[in-house]
């Protein structure tokens, strides 16, 4: 699998887009905006977008879903407790000032976390990462981890916005923490890390483990 990264929007997401160059089958995660820059790189790449994963409901990380999704016909496949996010400007907390109009749009598939797909012949696992919002995950394909808002290089996801719980965050951290096994981090803002750098420099991840630094 290869992955495309693009930074869109006033927030800096990375939408990533995942793909197999020899069948051209594609997932895009977190299309926060920029639908335009988007759709052109899946354009030149002849790619066939199957899926529209979404780590979280927040706007920065769904504002160019309804686009892609009219383009490419793909499914869009979101927590059951984000769900609402994609309808409702305010849970996504949308605000106007914003360049981009918030343009709604329906789930086609919703999780309750566990569940595994097939895409391009590799499989997609889906984790249940609440703390940043109900309805946060993390998305595993072969070696890699999207992390959505959840951990980032050197960092953790805020859980201040409504919706945040700092007692889910903790929880779910330390499961990723205890995870077996690397994997290489691409989250939702800044540069990619792995888990393995997070398990030994990341403060938070490892406070959420319960390990006490001297």
């Amino acid at each position: 699998m290869e992955v495309k990264t693009i930074v869109v929007g006033r927030g800096r997401t990375n939408a990533y887009v995942v793909y197999d160059p020899g069948s051209k089958e594609a997932s895009v995660i977190d299309p926060g905006a920029d639908a335009q820059a988007i759709i052109r790189f899946i354009e030149e790449n002849s790619l066939q977008v199957k899926n529209i994963f979404l780590t979280h409901g927040h706007y920065d990380h769904i504002m160019a879903v309804q686009q892609v999704k009219e383009h490419t016909k793909a499914r869009v496949v979101i927590h059951m407790y984000d769900a609402e996010c994609l309808e409702n400007a305010h849970k996504a907390l949308y605000l106007s000032i914003h360049a981009e109009p918030f343009r709604s749009c329906k789930a086609d598939i919703t999780l309750s976390g566990g569940e595994r797909t097939i895409f391009g012949g590799k499989e997609a696992r889906f984790l249940h990462t609440p703390g940043h919002t109900p309805g946060s995950m993390c998305i595993f394909i072969e070696n890699m981890m999207f992390s959505g808002d959840t951990l980032f290089a050197g960092d953790t996801g805020r859980v201040d916005l409504p919706g945040g719980d700092p007692y889910a965050m903790r929880r779910s951290l330390r499961e990723i923490y205890y995870m077996s096994g690397d994997y290489i981090v691409f989250p939702g803002h800044g540069e990619p890390t792995t888990l393995g750098i997070e398990r030994e420099m990341n403060t938070e991840l490892r406070q959420a483990a319960g390990i006490r630094d001297e």
